[in-house]
């Protein structure tokens, strides 16, 4: 995949921008190859011709260097890389809201991070649990698509679009919940 990168045989790096689609997960595309020697870590021109992604699960065992950007250089050079997956799968300030909540971290997907487990509770059924994408913010909830038809009757369906709450126990596991009652 990566062969058709310019400088491909000097490589011995990948330098990646991560960011999540949410149909797919989180996921790196490849800005350019990049070298590493005694000096530094050096990265080559962008191919803005080329395009190479790859699915976190399939490299989360590798090893990996975190590149600090504060100066702005790498952004500036791989901008119109960097523009476009804004462009295809940038989200909601609502969506980015929630993905800086820590507490939801517990519940949610390792690789689609907006995806938590929401457990479904209404009398005199056995409570369930059942993936909710996330999709906004309202009154005292978030909320999420239903990504899976409960077994149970609940009144909910596949794509339904619902509000559920985080509840804290005293031993700090944190649960989602909506509550039909």
């Amino acid at each position: 995949m990566l062969q058709q990168f310019p400088d491909f045989e000097r490589a011995n790096y990948v330098l990646t921008y991560v960011y999540i689609d949410r149909e797919r997960g989180l996921t790196l595309e490849v800005l350019a190859l990049a070298q590493k020697n005694s000096k530094g870590l050096f990265s080559f021109d962008p191919d803005t011709t080329t395009r190479a992604i790859i699915r976190i699960e399939v490299v989360e065992e590798d090893d990996a260097l975190f590149v600090s950007d504060e100066t702005g250089v790498l952004a500036k050079r791989y901008a119109e890389i960097i523009e476009s997956i804004h462009d295809c799968f940038g989200t909601s300030e609502e969506v980015e809201m929630t993905r800086e909540m820590a507490f939801l971290d517990s519940c949610r997907d390792d690789y689609y991070v907006d995806d938590v487990l929401v457990i479904l509770i209404k009398d005199g059924i056995k409570p369930e649990g059942c993936w909710v994408r996330i999709n906004g913010l309202g009154d005292h909830a978030i909320t999420g698509t239903l990504l899976n038809e409960p077994y149970r009757d609940y009144g909910c369906h596949l794509d339904d679009q619902i509000p559920f709450r985080v509840h804290e126990a005293e031993d700090g596991k944190v649960t989602c919940y909506y509550d039909l009652n």
